[in-house]
């Protein structure tokens, strides 16, 4: 299974690729590419979460909320410094680089768990943090590395009122989920279908993932269940867009790949060490369990407009990245599944 999805992604980004290549198609002027990938991320971090079972969520909840605070942090910093250390050139974005690999898209982690032999623990564990660790590496991209690079004025009001606005949000739908229970069955299922389309409405619309997120604990309507069916499009969509992007680019494959080493064999192992504490097996699939690309994309476009003249190869160094810890997760995994964990977990 693993070997299959790997020769369709590689050959879908490839055509794509050629595809753009022989008619002239530059992917940044795709009309609405943005809101479609903004769409696309927030569908795909509802329908994770959906996935998650909330009786581990809640038993195992420090857990995910110090690899989230602590272990999200050490994938940025770390990669960061050695990219910094080993391409001086790159130091002054070095940390906005790390900053965007460190996220885990939701949409291929969701994919490749539907075939994996791993257990419930490190399942809930691995998906509450492809889901969650967005907020923290955007906050530290466009509120730290960011504002240090481009020496803009930082606007500590904003910073706040976009935190608080995503924490009042999240206790709305918390409360919101708290009273839906104690009416009836019919007219529950109906505002809870509604209450999903706005919080995905007013994620896409203002660029703040959390509460697609957190929604997918609380809000729960039985027609969620065929949300299932768009995972496997918007995961080769996905892949099609970042074939696309890699056209009239100069790929910095020596940075990406100091990038892509340094996150996928240093960052995501030390935090997965130091935080879960479960059998080699299970250690092994969240360890090399982190796939990169529409987040990451999404993330890097972003910083690019947002930013200056500093930022604006920053998709040259990204997306070689990207497209390196692809290779390592299919590789790896392949062989996980071919020795380590052939055995029943």
């Amino acid at each position: 299974m693993m070997l299959k999805l790997s020769i369709l992604s590689l050959g879908l980004g490839f055509a794509a690729h050629w595809f753009a290549v022989a008619f002239g198609i530059n992917a940044t002027t795709i009309p609405y590419l943005e809101e479609i990938m903004n769409t696309a991320i927030a569908l795909s971090l509802y329908i994770n979460v959906l996935n998650i079972d909330t009786t581990l969520f809640k038993r195992h909840l420090g857990l995910i909320i110090r690899i989230l605070v602590l272990g999200v942090p050490i994938k940025i910093v770390l990669p960061g410094f050695i990219l910094a250390l080993l391409s001086p050139i790159l130091a002054p974005v070095a940390y906005l680089c790390a900053t965007v690999i460190a996220q885990i898209d939701p949409i291929a982690s969701a994919k490749s768990l539907d075939s994996s032999n791993i257990s419930k623990k490190s399942e809930t564990i691995l998906r509450a943090w492809t889901s969650f660790d967005d907020p923290i590496s955007i906050l530290f991209a466009f509120y730290i590395f960011l504002p240090l690079l481009v020496s803009t004025n930082f606007s500590w009001s904003q910073y706040f009122v976009r935190i608080g606005a995503d924490i009042v949000g999240c206790f709305t739908v918390y409360y919101l989920s708290k009273w839906i229970k104690t009416i009836r069955p019919n007219l529950k299922n109906f505002l809870e279908i509604i209450f999903v389309i706005i919080i995905i409405v007013y994620s896409v619309l203002s660029d703040s993932f959390l509460l697609s997120a957190f929604a997918g604990l609380f809000l729960r309507p039985p027609a969620s269940d065929k949300l299932e069916i768009m995972v496997s499009p918007i995961f080769y969509c996905s892949v099609i867009i970042i074939g696309l992007l890699s056209t009239n680019l100069t790929f910095d494959w020596l940075s990406g790949g100091i990038l892509a080493f340094s996150t996928f064999f240093l960052g995501q192992v030390i935090v997965t060490l130091l935080f879960l504490k479960e059998s080699m097996a299970n250690k092994a699939r969240v360890m090399f369990g982190h796939q990169n690309g529409m987040t990451a994309i999404l993330l890097t476009v972003a910083i690019e407009v947002a930013g200056s003249e500093k930022t604006r190869n920053l998709l040259s160094v990204t997306l070689p990245a990207i497209i390196l810890i692809a290779l390592f997760y299919f590789l790896t995994n392949y062989l996980l599944d071919r020795t380590l964990l052939r055995t029943q977990i």
